[in-house]
């Protein structure tokens, strides 16, 4: 039997060469993330209470889900108008995912969103929200999905270290400049006849 062919360091990827000479410093390094993870989220609790504070200013309701345990903490607020079928269906809110914050890929980072409740059946409902959110989608450079009309992450700058407190100042600026974008649409599309509101 002949000798195996081993490529040359050269042919190889030399990322893959560098964790190859740097796995034990990284792993332990990676095994920290359940640590920053956990201090990060601490930092972001302090959010509902800075969206809390916006209620009466914005003349809406707080809302909150999730805080304390669960798998998707939330905070955000809604006006009393934004129903449909009788119901308080929309609302404009910070979300994370607890167990994939910090985790590179999917839910990274926490977003800023105009959220339905995942269970709200009404297709053509879905629909409308999504095709109002367009011009704000434009404006913010946003995405939609079936759930949120609007979403979009709030993450540090490429190359800057991450600092919770910039992070949760971000992610109020953010919050902030999606209110003033997308209260106005939906104020408009809960106002017309046949929209839902409530009379």
């Amino acid at each position: 039997m002949s000798d195996p062919i081993v490529p040359s360091r050269e042919d190889a990827d030399a990322k893959a060469w560098f964790y190859l000479g740097h796995r034990p410093d990284i792993e332990t390094w990676a095994g920290l993330r359940a640590e920053g993870r956990q201090l990060l989220e601490k930092h972001l609790m302090g959010v509902a209470g800075q969206v809390e504070e916006l209620a009466e200013d914005f003349d809406a309701e707080f809302e909150t889900n999730d805080l304390d345990s669960g798998s998707w903490p939330r905070a955000g607020l809604r006006r009393a108008t934004w129903t449909h079928d009788g119901i308080a269906d929309v609302s404009v809110v910070i979300q994370w995912e607890r167990a994939r914050l910090l985790t590179p890929g999917s839910n990274e980072w926490p977003y800023v969103a105009v959220r339905l409740p995942a269970d709200a059946a009404d297709e053509e409902r879905r629909r409308q929200l999504s095709e109002a959110m367009k011009p704000v989608r434009a404006q913010l450079a946003g995405s939609s999905s079936r759930t949120f009309p609007f979403w979009r992450y709030v993450h540090p700058p490429a190359g800057v270290p991450l600092d919770p407190h910039s992070l949760v100042a971000d992610l109020g600026a953010a919050f902030r400049e999606l209110w003033d974008a997308a209260a106005p649409v939906l104020d408009a599309l809960h106002a017309r006849p046949g929209s839902g509101a409530a009379l």
